[in-house]
């Protein structure tokens, strides 16, 4: 039989009734031994046996059936299985039949239940009660530790009678006696066996008491303790390191599991780093809030450690806490420096800016971001300008000092004038004036404009709209904390302040180049100067104005340059700038216009000063008795109207709409509403106009009487500038006085009635401005001109005839009173007709619409001449009064077309002085010779009629073109 295991705890299995003998006490099979783990399961196992054994401890039905129930229920689950099969052996019927013990499956079917210990009901405790909470099930079990009777009756058997557990405690205190007296049998039956073996074991024990467990050899174990003791030895020797090396392990793990736990806190600093150096910084940033939350809420997730509870632990772990937290803060501390570097780069975008202020807001930095752009940007933004400004402007200064010299003498500037002139009718008239006399000073001037325009642009917009963010409180904490810096106590106004800064430099640099005004309250010049008190009076050109550019080059330039200005001034207030900034730009505006209007008028009316120079006297294609002198005058006096009322605030659809509108006709509302010119505008531009027009009308009259050589821009000959008005090819000499003065008169009377009430219409329909009065002293100056001219010529040309006249008349080449009768018209006649001949010839080849009115004026000087000569002889004859008469009559006669109201009754005046000279001799039949006389008479003027027919055939009527004037 081998030794039962009592170290485990285990009660052997109860052998069948016929194998049965005395087991041995495990008390007697040996000394004591002082192993407390041995003793200790010793103990249990007997206080099992003992539990098993006494049931009758219990008294009375329901104490001893509950006392009974406890000491059943003491056994374990092990004791159970042990025991059954041994009972199944002795005689095949399972002892739960009889509900002394439990069963995982079996007759309960169910896997932990048992039968009824009390034999009161059928199948299992727990089939019978399915729906028991856990801490119940334990309790209702005889093999759980947490048995309890109590439970076990409330809960079982809740409504059993007391006749029903009297019935239970019998049939439990049976099983129990049949058990104890099983062990009773056992014991009888093997008494002698028990008896032997205490004798063999006392035997034994005094023999091993004076041999191997004698006292000097530590009762035999003194031999086993040294092996025992060599062998600890050596296996501390073989196996502490393993041990030690388990322990580090051991502590590794932990520690490993403590970074696991803690993987953020110890890998924050590297991600803000790589987050850093990547440019995330909202990666970094959103890593350090989180950290930086659970540093100041949560701490002890952050190592994942048990709360600190010594000082020795507490200090441990905030050295842990300092380091890493430590690196974490030097790398945001880099970041915050980073990212200030960046707020204070003047070349990042808007986003980028304002994120950059929305990241250092959260990084608690010393310094508030936002007054870190805003000093940088005020500074750069006022540097920006004001080395753009002095740049451009030492580049006008030293191309106005390279300027050559004899780019200002008057023929060079009349050349460039010319040019420009032309280009007004040209398709590619715009790229000519771009690049006309002075425009690489112009293209400089440009350039200042839109350098300082595009700082502007490029830095306030950006600037404005954080500072109005700021203003409005966009750019602080979340929490609502402030920065608590120097910069933090500034008032947010002071962005406002900084922006009227900038747009006051901005103004103040343009009004010093342009020498503007310091008027801020009206688009007019300042009080005091001549501008304003005489809005007529005749400026110089500004300084800034290149001194070789003409009308349309400057025109140009202005209107190109003030586009820039306006269209920078319209998307800078676009920005909705407060206070005075958005004021001040208007007043720029403004100011620049009023500026610009002065150029263009001193312009204006310099180059119409030397406009004759143009003058070519090439016929106009469409006007052959006039000149392209007067289409180009028309064409740069409406150019300077549509400019003029283009910088004074008007649009450039309604300027041609209204200027180079050929009938002048007023123009009707259609399209947006468009401000009204302000009225120092329009009176202003109204005296350049008018102004011009005058100096118009001075080089008239002094080309006409100037050597075309003196005045003429290119060397060509003069004859060689002009055709004849009717295409034919033979070419007038401009050289002769009287071409220059018949043209100049034709292009006067052209102007009259055609060119001047055009553009006088065209004016009042684009300013709506009536100038009637201008108007009519326009015209009276245009008459006297057109007299003065006029009436040179045809004294001129009356001179002539004045002296064939009298010398024919009064030389003495006739006697008057002796003549015979006339048989044809005197030579002198036929002189002084051929004269006016030779005028009819020059004046339709120069100028046809002047013939009529020249012969006219020309018939009146002869019929006033012969007049006066006729006057001056004392008496006629009948041959002297009749040879008068036909050559009066005939000079009547052939110039019946051109003789006037004057003439005629000038005239007439002839044939009564004549009548009145008339002596005639006494005869006998003096009435009828006289009738005689004058039928012959009659004969002879028709003859010299016909004969003289083909000479005199200019002076026959011809339908001319009637000219329309243009009513004012």
């Amino acid at each position: 039989m081998s030794r039962p295991d009592y170290r485990s705890g285990a009660i052997p299995p109860t052998p069948p009734r016929d194998q049965r003998r005395p087991s041995l006490a495990p008390s007697r099979l040996g000394p004591p031994n002082n192993n407390s783990s041995y003793n200790s399961q010793q103990d249990h196992s007997q206080s099992q046996s003992q539990s098993r054994s006494d049931p009758r401890r219990a008294g009375g039905s329901s104490g001893a059936l509950q006392a009974a129930l406890q000491s059943n229920g003491s056994s374990t689950k092990e004791d159970w299985a042990a025991d059954e099969p041994a009972t199944a052996a002795e005689d095949g019927s399972s002892p739960r039949a009889e509900g002394t013990g439990p069963t995982t499956t079996g007759a309960t079917g169910r896997k932990g239940d048992e039968n009824d210990p009390l034999g009161l009901m059928r199948g299992g405790v727990l089939a019978a009660n399915p729906d028991l909470p856990g801490d119940i099930r334990s309790a209702v079990l005889l093999h759980s530790k947490a048995f309890d009777p109590k439970v076990f009756l409330s809960t079982v058997h809740p409504n059993a009678t007391f006749k029903d557990l009297n019935i239970g405690r019998e049939r439990l205190k049976d099983s129990l006696e049949q058990r104890s007296g099983a062990l009773q049998q056992l014991v009888s039956a093997e008494w002698d066996r028990f008896v032997g073996v205490k004798n063999a074991t006392e035997t034994v024990y005094e023999e091993m008491k004076q041999g191997p467990l004698a006292p000097g050899e530590e009762h035999g174990v003194k031999d086993v303790r040294e092996t025992l003791r060599l062998a600890s030895s050596r296996a501390d020797a073989v196996f502490q390191p393993i041990l030690d090396a388990r322990t580090k392990a051991e502590r590794l793990k932990s520690t490993l599991g403590v970074f696991e736990r803690s993987k953020f806190f110890f890998n924050l600093p590297g991600i803000l780093g790589e987050a850093v150096e990547t440019g995330k910084y909202d990666v970094a940033l959103q890593a350090y809030k989180k950290g930086r939350y659970i540093l100041a809420s949560r701490p002890a997730q952050l190592l994942g450690l048990p709360v600190a509870t010594t000082v020795q632990q507490q200090q441990q772990q905030k050295r842990i806490y300092d380091k890493v937290w430590g690196q974490v803060e030097k790398i945001i501390g880099d970041l915050r420096a980073t990212l200030g570097k960046r707020l204070r780069d003047t070349k990042r975008g808007l986003d980028e800016v304002e994120k950059t202020i929305e990241i250092l807001l959260e990084l608690d930095p010393s310094d508030d971001p936002v007054w870190i752009f805003f000093d940088t940007q005020h500074r750069h933004i006022l540097h920006l300008l004001r080395t753009s400004a002095d740049a451009s402007s030492s580049r006008i200064r030293i191309a106005m000092d390279q300027l050559p010299e004899e780019d200002l003498e008057d023929r060079k500037v009349a050349a460039d004038l010319r040019t420009s002139v032309a280009s007004l009718e040209s398709l590619d008239g715009e790229r000519i004036r771009e690049s006309g006399a002075g425009s690489e000073i112009w293209k400089l001037i440009f350039d200042l404009v839109r350098n300082l325009s595009e700082v502007i642009l490029q830095t306030l917009p950006s600037f404005w709209k954080v500072a109005k963010g700021y203003m409005e409180g966009k750019y602080q904490k979340k929490n609502g904390g402030q920065v608590q810096s120097a910069s933090s106590r500034r008032s947010p106004t002071q962005c406002r302040v900084m922006t009227q800064d900038i747009v006051t430099l901005y103004v103040s640099l343009l009004s010093q180049f342009f020498t503007l005004s310091s008027s801020t309250h009206s688009p007019a010049p300042p009080l005091g100067t001549a501008s304003a008190s005489d809005p007529t009076a005749v400026i110089a050109l500004p300084p800034f104005v290149p001194p070789s550019s003409n009308a349309p080059t400057i025109c140009h330039w202005l209107l190109k340059t003030l586009g820039e200005m306006s269209e920078c001034v319209n998307d800078v207030g676009a920005l909705e700038l407060a206070g005075e900034a958005s004021n001040s730009l208007k007043e720029l505006l403004a100011s620049t216009r009023w500026r610009f209007i002065e150029a263009t008028c001193a312009a204006w009316v310099r180059d119409a000063k030397v406009f004759y120079r143009l003058e070519t006297w090439r016929p106009d294609p469409d006007e052959p008795s006039t000149t392209i002198y007067l289409r180009q005058l028309a064409a740069f006096q409406r150019f300077c109207a549509i400019s003029a009322y283009r910088i004074a605030g008007g649009t450039e659809e309604r300027a041609n709409a209204a200027l180079a509108n050929a009938s002048g006709a007023t123009l009707s509302g259609r399209g947006r509403q468009e401000s009204e010119i302000p009225s120092e505008f329009v009176r202003k531009i109204k005296a350049a106009f008018l102004d011009g027009l005058y100096a118009f009308l001075d080089g008239l009259v002094h080309v006409a009487f100037s050597d075309p050589e003196s005045i003429f821009t290119t060397g060509k000959s003069a004859a060689a500038r002009i055709g004849r008005g009717d295409g034919r090819s033979k070419e007038a000499d401009v050289s002769n006085v009287d071409v220059r003065i018949l043209l100049t008169v034709s292009n006067l009377s052209y102007l009259r009635t055609t060119t001047i009430p055009r553009l006088i219409n065209q004016f009042q329909a684009a300013f709506k401005e009536e100038i009637p009065q201008d108007v009519e002293m326009l015209m009276e100056v245009i008459n006297q001109l057109d007299s003065i001219l006029f009436d040179d010529y045809v004294k001129r040309k009356s001179a002539d005839v004045a002296k064939i006249i009298k010398q024919g008349v009064l030389g003495g080449m006739v006697d008057w009173y002796e003549a015979p009768k006339p048989t044809e018209v005197h030579p002198f006649i036929y002189d002084a007709l051929l004269s006016l001949v030779l005028v009819h010839a020059q004046v339709s080849e120069t100028a046809r619409p002047l013939v009529a009115r020249t012969l006219g004026s020309l018939v009146e000087e002869l019929a006033r001449v012969s007049l006066e000569a006729f006057s001056k002889v004392e008496r006629f004859g009948m041959g002297g009064m009749l040879q008068a008469t036909l050559e009066i009559e005939f000079m009547h006669q052939t110039l019946s077309q051109h003789v006037s109201p004057v003439a005629d009754d000038t005239l007439q005046s002839i044939y009564k002085t004549i009548s009145r000279s008339y002596y005639r001799k006494p005869t006998a039949n003096s009435s009828g010779e006289l009738q005689q006389e004058l039928e012959g008479l009659k004969r002879t003027l028709v003859s010299s009629r016909r004969a003289t027919a083909l000479q005199f055939l200019a002076f026959r009527k011809v339908k001319e073109k009637v000219v329309e004037p243009v009513s004012l």
